[in-house]
């Protein structure tokens, strides 16, 4: 990335905060007038119009003033932003919504997406809990009509799943008692993420049968959890329409498209997740075309996560244009990781 001089580096950041506030382009009169930036007009004519020959700015018509481009967003976000510390005012009114918040983590998971896109008027998305890190504490299998058997699990962490499985064979309340207790004497304390078919391989006291139906259930049970690991909160959609660059309906509408595509918003969220993990940081910021998905490359996707005894367990953030206020997001989402993941050691007892 190019070095941009301290004046250029002062320019540009008020280009920045200025096409933010009011999506309009801006000319070097705006500047001179709103900010203090201790050059004449001309001076800041001049070092945008350098700006603009490094790819920094644009102008979009030739009687306009100019705007920032994506790699200029990207600049500000790596070299000038700071993430400040919230209010204590707004801090405080974060951690009373979560006081009030049920015990159950479904209730911190839309309380969060609530909150999120309430204070940064985007759209949130919330990543639930992936159960495949957590440890299972009991499970119990429970026969239903003919072949067809109900599994329900709880984690260590307080977490229940429920899961319905069809088998090959009818499975009385003595057979369904026993699989459970073996299956619970070989996954007590063990993290789903390693559930597989190879744990009751050893087992002997097991007939044919019973290692058939066992062998059928846990890929089951084990697909059943991955797949509840791309559960996503949305909330705000509606927030965008107050943005002039989202006046399309379609534009919208894509953006749906992608959050109802669930796995794949997942996906999204879980690659940040991880970048965040490589680079040592808390918050991820994903701008335009910097997003794999083309339904995804007219907005920015701030990102961050939530964790148990220092790993991530999921991940929430915003989505919103590329002239995303990335300062004022990025100290939200930084408070509510705070208050989030205090909460998820007492839900996730």
């Amino acid at each position: 990335m190019s070095i941009i001089k301290p004046r250029k580096k002062k320019i540009l950041e008020a280009v920045i905060r200025d096409y933010i506030n009011t999506a309009e382009p801006v000319g070097s009169r705006t500047l001179s007038r709103r900010y203090d930036l201790g050059v004449s007009p001309a001076t800041i004519r001049n070092e945008m119009s350098d700006l603009e020959e490094m790819g920094y700015l644009m102008q979009p018509h030739t009687s306009s003033g100019r705007i920032p481009t994506q790699k200029a967003y990207r600049y500000y976000v790596d070299e000038i932003m700071q993430i400040k510390k919230l209010a204590e005012t707004m801090r405080r009114d974060i951690h009373k919504g979560y006081l009030q918040a049920g015990p159950e983590i479904e209730s911190a998971v839309s309380l969060t997406a609530n909150v999120l896109s309430k204070l940064t008027n985007y759209t949130a998305v919330v990543l639930a809990p992936r159960v495949s890190r957590f440890n299972c504490k009991h499970l119990q299998i429970i026969p239903l009509i003919r072949n067809r058997v109900l599994v329900v699990m709880v984690t260590i962490e307080g977490i229940a799943k429920n899961i319905e499985v069809n088998l090959s064979a009818e499975v009385d309340d003595a057979m369904a008692l026993k699989m459970s207790n073996v299956l619970n004497s070989i996954l007590k304390d063990v993290a789903f993420q390693n559930f597989g078919t190879d744990l009751i391989d050893s087992i002997s006291e097991l007939t044919p049968v019973e290692k058939q139906l066992l062998d059928e259930l846990v890929p089951t049970i084990r697909d059943a959890l991955l797949e509840s690991e791309t559960d996503v909160t949305a909330s705000g959609f509606k927030n965008l329409l107050n943005y002039p660059e989202f006046n399309s309906v379609d534009k919208i509408k894509n953006l749906v498209d992608v959050v109802e595509a669930k796995p794949l918003l997942a996906k999204v969220m879980i690659d940040g997740a991880e970048k965040d993990e490589h680079n040592n940081r808390v918050i991820h910021v994903s701008i335009g075309d910097e997003n794999d998905n083309q339904h995804l490359k007219e907005f920015s996707i701030i990102t961050s996560t939530y964790e148990r005894e220092g790993l991530p367990v999921g991940a929430f953030g915003v989505i919103g244009p590329t002239r995303m206020n990335y300062s004022q997001v990025s100290s939200i989402l930084d408070a509510i990781r705070e208050e989030l993941n205090a909460n998820i050691m007492k839900l996730l007892k």
